[in-house]
């Protein structure tokens, strides 16, 4: 391990490592490790920003160490990927360890799958990393299954799992809580690393398969017929929003200059231009929490993206930020969507409970001018929140049939531990065992919009819940009309779409809008026309949350 990962978060007020009493020290002495990676995907994505950042450092710093990727991928085939089956294809990895990179929701579902390899593989150690065990250490490590726990930034930690296992490096693995043999647990300091300059690029081969990447499905939300490659320019947001798990994350941070960390524009841009001539990329999807969080950084960016680069690109986003010279130099740069988060369009719930200060005119006049600048805008809503009225939730339907985005799309509230929305909901006796399969997509596939709460029927009734859930996705089916074409049609899917320019032609159709007072109308550039043409809600929402 190299000088920065050993000083990176040694306490020096734990005790002693007791390292007989590890059931792994020293276990694994094959000259070439065999390391494989997964993560639980219930919407087919096959990418993992985080895997792809750990097999970048392991590849540059430990060669002798192989690398395997085998992810759940269980919306692409459920028989596939019971967790029997998959207990059996692990096996045949002849692996040492294997790591998964876990998201808070995906937890109950994974839980049997941990519990299968135990059974099938006894031998073989788990290490847990991701929001999972960084938000809920005790849950996490307290499975009976699980043998490892990264608590923080993964890539120096998991380096010293494997020489832990290796036996090469006396002591605990720093950055990881580890499971005794006789059940107790040794706990190390969480890794959080402020220099993302100090760390390789992320490894996308690893994501590759025999045709390369002609089957691999790694966009957000992308167009058909071109490569669509997710990328981050950094890490961290600064905001604090209740029900994100960026919240705590800021909270435990150390030192918090460092925690809105960005590579330097220049290097990122030339990144981007060697991505794109390896993988024949045509569009980019930036998944930094927050894009914005150094406009310093967005500024010189933008400028040398257009200049060197110039492919189309989406991005996520806030309303505060959202001017007309933003999305003017945005939409000159090559972004062809913004993402951004109204979560409710009730001004005072949304302050008050989700720390979300904007204005409903401020959330207007930003959508207002993205459409100016010829920017598409995908909205974010969350329902089903802690004491969240019928009237609140049906303001945030309002709010977006007011501005018609080119995709709306709204997700039932799930707790995350450790966040202050969760403790809320907590508080007021609110929690529930959640559902062993939820996901942001799982009521929109089932059309079973339960709450994900105990119901209070003097705010917000199961019965008015899955009606007004309802109504969202009929405005869904007759507003979305994202697209990246100019509306010409071949075998009955839209046009691939000229991704030499430096953007896409977006696509004028119908948008709906509710009765509105003319002068109205005409203040947020709304033009009442027919409803748009439909199609699949969920077909073009594959793939928008991220392992």
């Amino acid at each position: 391990m190299n000088s920065k990962a050993e000083v990176i978060a040694v306490s020096t007020d734990r005790p002693p490592y007791p390292q007989s009493r590890s059931k792994w020290f020293g276990s694994k002495n094959r000259d070439k490790f065999r390391l494989v990676f997964s993560f639980y995907s219930p919407d087919g994505c096959e990418i993992s920003m985080p895997i792809a950042s750990m097999s970048a450092y392991l590849k540059q710093e430990y060669p002798d160490v192989e690398l395997i990727l085998d992810a759940v991928l269980i919306l692409n085939d459920p028989a596939e990927y019971t967790p029997e089956n998959f207990a059996r294809r692990i096996a045949k990895h002849d692996a040492d360890l294997i790591a998964f990179s876990i998201m808070s929701p995906h937890w109950p579902p994974m839980e049997p799958f941990f519990a299968e390899l135990k059974k099938q593989l006894p031998d073989l150690p788990i290490l847990i990393g991701g929001y999972q065990p960084t938000l809920s250490q005790d849950e996490t490590i307290g499975n009976e299954d699980i043998d490892y726990i990264c608590v923080g930034d993964g890539e120096y930690a998991v380096a010293n799992v494997i020489e832990h296992l290796r036996g090469t490096r006396e002591g605990p693995a720093d950055g990881n809580w580890e499971k005794l043999s006789d059940g107790t647990i040794y706990a190390t300091e969480p890794h959080q690393i402020g220099d993302l300059q100090s760390l390789p690029f992320p490894d996308y081969d690893i994501f590759e398969k025999e045709d390369g990447f002609d089957s691999v499905n790694s966009s957000i939300f992308g167009p058909k017929g071109v490569f669509v490659l997710p990328v981050m320019t950094g890490r961290g947001c600064p905001y604090k929003c209740t029900y994100c798990c960026n919240t705590p994350l800021l909270e435990g941070w150390k030192s918090k200059k460092e925690f809105l960390r960005k590579y330097e524009p220049e290097a990122m841009v030339n990144e981007l231009i060697r991505l794109r001539d390896k993988y024949n990329v045509g569009y980019f999807e930036f998944w930094d929490e927050l894009f914005l969080s150094n406009l310093k950084f967005v500024r010189a960016f933008f400028v040398i993206y257009k200049e060197k680069l110039g492919l189309p690109f989406s991005i996520n986003s806030r309303v505060e930020v959202m001017n007309e010279e933003f999305c003017r130099s945005a939409a000159e740069a090559g972004c062809h969507t913004i993402w951004f988060g109204i979560e409710s369009g009730d001004e005072e719930y949304r302050s008050k409970m989700l720390g979300r200060k904007m204005k409903n005119q401020q959330v207007i006049e930003a959508a207002a001018n993205c459409k100016k600048a010829g920017i598409n805008r995908l909205t974010f809503n969350i329902v089903g929140m802690p004491l969240e009225t019928a009237a609140n939730m049906r303001k945030t339907l309002e709010l977006n049939q007011l501005i018609a985005p080119e995709f709306f799309f709204f997700f039932p509230y799930i707790p995350l531990r450790g966040t202050p929305l969760y403790e809320t909901a907590r508080k007021e006796g609110l929690l529930q065992e959640l559902k062993k399969n939820i996901h942001y997509l799982s009521s929109s596939n089932s059309k079973d919009f339960t709450l994900n709460m105990k119901e209070q029927p003097e705010l917000l009734s199961q019965a008015q819940y899955s009606a007004l859930c309802i109504e969202m996705l009929e405005f869904q089916k007759v507003n979305n009309r994202l697209s990246y074409t100019d509306g010409e049609f071949e075998n009955g899917e839209p046009a691939h779409a000229d991704v030499k320019d430096k953007s896409f032609i977006l696509t004028e159709k119908p948008v709906p809008t509710r009765d509105l007072p003319e002068a109205e109308a005409e203040s947020i550039d709304i033009e009442p026309v027919p409803v748009a043409q439909s199609r699949s809600v969920i077909s073009s929402l594959v793939n928008m949350f991220r392992s």
